[in-house]
């Protein structure tokens, strides 16, 4: 027999073995069983990995995820306004800021400082949109500015802009002004996303309305979206009126504000002072009231309490009266204000405190207080 040629691979390959005594192996009738037979192998086929075709089905899933869908998607504007929106308008070129120039306020909210640095005491807060006067330049991070009322201070110079656009009536449809303790304004009028929060007593102007929802200006030629819920609307040209019942009203909103926690100065809901409190409700209740402390012990009437050993002073006081406390060591320098409250309560920020509290009448803080009392004034408006 032939030996098979092993480079052949068409050819068997031959393998001796001895002859074994098992049943179950045929053997040819013709041959004898004793006799070493011949085994073959065929060699066996190539075949492809079997990790080969899983991988492959991977990269074009990558292929069509991040290759074929982009392309496809590319000719379709996902921004494309809803049919209630108008064509938007072109964004202004900012302007530069220079000593004398108007600007406004483009952040969420800022603080007024005594001095050009963060250290210093606050003044006050400004709002969203706020107008102000632009008075020193000469500074690299603050402006010195002045406000409508006369206040001077120091703002941080990337919380203004010169761009004052969001401030003019004309072409607006109508005066928005917040009253929500904060307000969304989005990017478009259906969702988006979100260009800013407008703090209560914030005043914008809208160019479009439809639908419970504004398109309302913002500063630096922007425009957002809000709905029309926690807003008043109100002609371009008109103010808040007058609350029916200003007192129990300017008390309702005040009382919103338990347990914010206490700024100097503050005007948000994320740090409020007594004046703030007191000029927002009143602004929201139809009366412009000043900014500071001390601008507030001049407004309404004064009230002259009782002088008598039958009960302290401080329960003459009526609701809405405006109290201011003189320190202890000095009864011609201020120390603090407090608001009176129905059910005989003072709101007010006390010195062991990190939040607006409401004490009673009776209290030992109150008592002591009584003490104090400087001067008190009843805003009463209409009644006058």
């Amino acid at each position: 027999m032939k030996k098979a040629d092993s480079h052949d691979p068409k050819n068997k390959i031959s393998l001796k073995k001895r002859p074994g005594a098992r049943e179950d192996i045929f053997v040819d009738k013709g041959q004898d069983p004793h006799v070493p037979k011949n085994l073959y192998v065929t060699p066996k086929k190539k075949r492809l990995p079997p990790w080969l075709i899983p991988l492959s089905i991977i990269v074009l899933l990558l292929l069509a995820v991040f290759v074929l869908l982009p392309a496809l998607l590319s000719d379709v504007d996902v921004n494309e306004p809803i049919a209630t929106e108008p064509p938007t308008v072109t964004e202004p070129e900012i302007p530069h800021a220079g000593q004398g120039d108007r600007a406004v306020l483009k952040r969420t909210s800022a603080f007024l400082f005594e001095e050009p640095d963060k250290a210093s005491p606050h003044i006050c807060e400004l709002l969203l949109n706020e107008e102000l006067v632009i008075r020193d330049t000469s500074r690299r991070d603050w402006l010195g500015v002045e406000l409508a009322d006369g206040i001077s201070g120091y703002v941080e110079r990337d919380a203004l802009t010169a761009d004052t656009s969001s401030l003019q009536e004309e072409n607006a449809v109508m005066k928005v002004i917040i009253r929500d303790p904060f307000k969304r304004v989005m990017s478009h009028a259906r969702g988006g996303t979100l260009l800013i929060e407008a703090p209560m007593g914030t005043v914008l102007y809208a160019d479009y309305h439809n639908s419970g929802l504004v398109r309302v200006r913002l500063p630096e030629g922007e425009q957002g979206w809000m709905n029309t819920q926690g807003v008043f609307l109100l002609e371009v040209d008109q103010d808040l009126p007058l609350s029916e019942d200003f007192a129990q009203s300017f008390i309702s909103t005040a009382i919103a504000f338990e347990n914010s926690p206490h700024v100097p100065g503050g005007l948000t809901r994320r740090g409020v002072s007594t004046s703030g409190i007191v000029r927002l409700s009143a602004f929201l209740n139809g009366l412009e009231l000043p900014r500071t402390v001390e601008q507030l012990m001049n407004v309404g009437t004064a009230v002259n309490l009782p002088q008598t050993s039958a009960q302290p002073a401080i329960m003459y006081l009526r609701p809405g009266d405006l109290v201011f406390f003189h320190k202890k060591s000095d009864a011609g320098s201020l120390d603090r204000m407090a608001l009176c409250l129905n059910e005989d309560r003072l709101l007010l920020s006390l010195h062991n405190k990190s939040s607006m509290q409401l004490i009673d009448f009776d209290s030992r803080e109150a008592l002591e207080l009584s003490e104090r009392i400087m001067e008190v004034r009843r805003l009463a408006p209409g009644n006058e």
